[in-house]
């Protein structure tokens, strides 16, 4: 009898220590590089420069097991700059990412805090901006430079086969007003072998509300003015991947639409790009696009558009370090007066900007 209750005993303290079990784990990245710009503001500038190919950063990713297929996660993500050692998105401890959740193996994932939204999820990684901040769509306008993350959010996402799509919600947080500042997102992906297909769409309410430090900058030439004033902002993209042997070609399409704001009217853009890896060794790949934007100012007639070319070259030196090398140029077109590779560089006084580095990153 002593025996079969020391036996039962056991078999209860191993039932809950298998629940109980969780992981915590600490990963980062490191990025700087030394760059030449060819006209910032009338002038040539070489700086250095920290998260060029992927931003600086170091995180914490947590699971706890509760049983049945059910887990509690986290994921705390702070960004710096490594050339001065100061806190990215302005300031903020946990500023890339910040969520806690439920994640269950049939019933999908629930995640709260601060976190990316659908045109991050399921389109960045068709573009250039994947290669380089540097590569961005102009003034990221489509938000698919991974550089938007959205606070007070509640994020569904499951995946069935080959299926991933999700859904986001973030609460405005204005008092009197469930919808001001408010925001939503929907997205999904189909993945299968060598192919790729994704979408995405995006609202906001008030988008200059959400400026600092998540959307757009002021000094952004290509559409600072026209988000900060818009009382509601769209985006919608698409696109597709397939690899073949050691060769990735990749095209997406967006557009962005900025309603009742500049002079109470509309602005519209659209981007259109293809781009393509190559890999000669495992190590060593090469990577060139191309895009193409279409502009429309309602209130003045002006048609602005930019073609933007962008070139990488990569080595890996190992698993966790990568030494690269980039090319950038941007020509404004039309009635786009400056051009502008990225907005977190300054825009050129003419219609022509190019930008040139070399860098080294290593992920732990």
């Amino acid at each position: 009898m002593k025996k079969t209750l020391w036996s039962a005993a056991g078999l209860a303290c191993v039932s809950i220590t298998a629940h109980a079990q969780s992981s915590v784990t600490l990963y980062g990245l490191i990025d700087a590089s030394i760059q030449y710009t060819s006209n910032q503001g009338g002038g040539r500038t070489w700086a250095m420069a920290s998260g060029t190919t992927r931003g600086s950063r170091f995180g914490l990713l947590g699971s706890e097991d509760l049983g049945g297929g059910s887990r509690a996660i986290f994921r705390l993500e702070n960004g710096f700059d490594v050339t001065d050692g100061s806190l990215g998105q302005g300031g903020l401890m946990f500023g890339r990412q910040a969520y806690v959740g439920l994640e269950n193996d049939r019933y999908g994932k629930i995640t709260l805090g601060r976190q990316y939204e659908s045109m991050v999820d399921y389109i960045a990684q068709l573009t250039a901006a994947d290669w380089s901040v540097y590569m961005e769509h102009p003034g990221d306008m489509d938000l698919t430079n991974r550089g938007v993350r959205v606070d007070n959010s509640v994020r569904y996402a499951n995946s069935y086969g080959g299926f991933t799509g999700s859904a986001l919600y973030s609460f405005g947080g204005q008092p009197g007003s469930f919808g001001r500042d408010s925001m939503w997102s929907l997205g999904g992906s189909y993945a299968d072998g060598p192919l790729y297909v994704g979408f995405g769409m995006t609202y906001a309410r008030q988008p200059g509300d959400r400026t600092q430090g998540t959307f757009w900058k002021a000094t952004n030439s290509a559409v600072g003015s026209y988000a900060l004033a818009a009382h509601s902002f769209l985006t919608v993209g698409g696109g597709a991947s397939y690899t073949f042997g050691p060769a990735k070609l990749s095209a997406d399409i967006t557009s962005a639409q900025y309603k009742d704001g500049f002079e109470g009217q509309d602005v519209h853009f659209m981007n259109y790009e293809v781009n393509g890896v190559y890999f000669f060794t495992p190590a060593l790949s090469a990577g060139l696009g191309v895009t193409y934007t279409d502009g429309q100012v309602d209130a003045t007639n002006a048609d602005p558009r930019y073609l933007q070319y962008n070139a990488m070259l990569t080595y890996s030196l190992s698993k966790r370090t990568q030494v690269y090398a980039f090319g950038t140029f941007q020509r404004a077109l039309r009635d786009a007066p400056f051009a502008q590779v990225t907005q977190f560089i300054s825009a050129s006084s003419g219609q022509k900007q190019g930008a040139l580095g070399i860098g080294l990153r290593q992920s732990f």
